[in-house]
């Protein structure tokens, strides 16, 4: 297909580790059964999981996708792990296509700065930057426990690099992820063409229900993954957000009259049309034994 859009994902995948988050692993499944995006390669970073799980984990589910020849780079361990060869890659390719990459960074986003060190101009010659991350106050109480933040929070200087990127940057909050909930209700679709998938994303909300009470998750990561091909399904808003340190290490995108400017969609417009792509992605890429 001409004009696919070539992404580079960076994130902290723990598909398929007992226990640990599944969004981000849902949003490579995603991007793999679209057919107007090119999955260029994926850069790990902690976050989820220690990075050496989120590389294990990441190589695993590409090849039970049938991906297996997507390049796979293991980046920070955590804050200031500027020497990997995920930062390597990163400046290098975005430099060889300047103006022809988007950034779906749905991790910590410690490597993103790492490739900047190496190449200061290279975030501001993507296409655009689209990242999960940020609460505009503290989420409800899951259980016993406050839903923490950890994309924007893990390491504020590689946050505020992002933010400070003069390429279009997007952010999803954690505050309009809530408008997209993904339970038992929203699995049962994908029985009928991935059962591998079904099973899986079964066992990790009943373990979220035993475990916390709730009886869903939400679609954290896959926001921003849907906002690349379909941006009309969120409502624009165009806002100026401090790039403070102590403001970011909390989490919070609080907005200032001297900040830097972002788009920070504040709802989903047609959330059936959402979750109708999801689906059709999902049926489209379902995972293969390997």
């Amino acid at each position: 297909m001409k004009n696919r859009r070539r992404v580079i994902v960076d994130c902290d995948n723990t598909y398929g580790l007992p226990g640990l988050p599944i969004d981000d692993g849902q949003t490579i499944m995603y991007l793999a059964g679209r057919d107007d995006i090119e999955i260029v390669g994926i850069t790990c970073t902690h976050g989820n999981g220690q990075v050496s799980e989120v590389y294990d984990a990441t190589r695993w589910l590409l090849g039970a996708l049938g991906l297996g020849d997507i390049p796979v780079l293991k980046g920070a361990s955590g804050p200031g792990d500027f020497e990997t060869e995920a930062a390597d890659w990163l400046a290098r390719i975005i430099d060889a296509e300047p103006g022809n990459l988007d950034l779906l960074a749905i991790g910590t986003m410690t490597n993103l700065l790492a490739a900047q060190r190496k190449n200061p101009s290279c975030l501001s010659m993507l296409r655009s930057i689209t990242a999960m991350g940020g609460y505009l106050y503290p989420l409800p109480v899951r259980g016993w426990n406050r839903i923490g933040e950890v994309n924007l929070s893990r390491d504020p200087e590689a946050t505020a690099a992002l933010l400070h990127a003069s390429c279009p940057v997007t952010v999803m909050s954690a505050q309009i992820c809530l408008q997209a909930p993904f339970g038992i209700d929203e699995l049962a679709p994908i029985a009928e063409s991935d059962r591998a998938s079904y099973q899986y994303m079964l066992s990790y909300l009943l373990g979220m229900i035993r475990r916390h009470g709730g009886a869903q998750e939400y679609l954290w990561d896959l926001l921003p993954a849907v906002y690349l091909s379909h941006p009309e399904l969120f409502h624009r808003n165009e806002v100026r957000i401090s790039t403070d340190p102590a403001t970011l290490s909390g989490g919070y995108l609080l907005k200032s009259e001297t900040g830097t400017r972002i788009n920070l969609p504040d709802y989903i417009v047609d959330i059936d049309a959402l979750y109708a792509y999801l689906y059709a992605a999902w049926k489209r890429a379902p995972l293969k034994p390997i």
